[in-house]
């Protein structure tokens, strides 16, 4: 006597289930533990014997530092670490003597929990070096940096004394992205004459800011949300716009700008 075709579905159907369950247990053991933070500082961090929580990431893991300064000692930093999304080759362009000073490192790696490398502010330069020879230029602005306009209002910002190449003052906004996290920044602070603001660039993060520059002592108290798409008889004359410095440590492969991959 032949066995009842619902009897038959219903092995099927168990045989389908085990088999899904089997895969997903195989994907979930292929799985990489992976540490999970965020946060924004407002000057140097330190996340040395800090607990993280941890996820589970298919591709492997990923931590990043990001850091927009005024170069006058006030900065924002977004520390992230996470599964890693990004690509794994790319370049990378990077110009030294772009202001507002900025900074990143991106670190990816494939072993378990294996993203917990840059804990401190020692993992970026000094943003806010001293001119040497020490002297201004005469030139006072206000400087500040924060991710809301309150942050950035003339009367909660420094007047500072601007480094003998800076002789203009600068006002902006922009976001800091790391992966799909993005921060607003807004910020006033010295430049130069040429009001260059071209940093570095690369396909896994970027600072990206837009602003104008005024000649004269304080004369950067313009709303800093303002769009910035005109500029003025004293601006200058260019869009500005910021990335990021990418430093993918250890999977550097020659020179910086040169074909990255995920460490084994």
């Amino acid at each position: 006597m032949g066995v009842p075709r619902a009897t038959l579905l219903g092995l099927f159907g168990a045989v389908l289930c085990l088999t899904g369950t089997q895969t997903s247990e195989s994907n979930a053991s292929q799985a990489l533990q992976c540490h999970s933070f965020q946060h924004i500082y407002f000057g140097p961090f330190d996340l040395s014997g800090r607990k993280f929580l941890n996820v589970s990431c298919l591709h492997g893991c990923s931590e990043a530092v990001l850091s927009l300064d005024t170069g006058y000692r006030a900065s924002v930093t977004l520390v992230h670490k996470g599964c890693w999304t990004g690509p794994s080759t790319g370049q990378m362009q990077s110009n030294h003597h772009a202001l507002p000073p900025d900074y990143s490192v991106v670190r990816g790696c494939a072993t378990d929990l294996c993203n917990s490398d840059l804990l401190n502010h020692d993992a970026i330069p000094n943003l806010s070096p001293a001119p040497n020879p020490p002297t201004l230029s005469g030139t006072e602005c206000y400087a500040c940096v924060g991710i809301h306009p309150a942050d950035c209002t003339p009367e909660k910002s420094r007047r500072v004394q601007c480094h003998q190449d800076q002789s203009v003052c600068f006002q902006g906004n922009g976001q800091m992205t790391v992966g799909n996290l993005s921060v607003p920044v807004y910020i006033r602070t010295c430049h130069r004459p040429s009001c260059t603001v071209m940093g570095t660039t690369s396909p896994w993060t970027n600072i990206d800011l837009q602003g104008s520059c005024c000649e004269g002592s304080l004369c950067n108290t313009d709303s800093v949300t303002q769009s910035f798409t005109s500029t003025s008889a004293n601006a200058c004359p260019r869009a500005l716009h910021v990335t990021a410095l990418l430093l993918m440590v250890p999977l550097l492969v020659g020179t910086l700008g040169g074909p990255l991959g995920l460490s084994s």
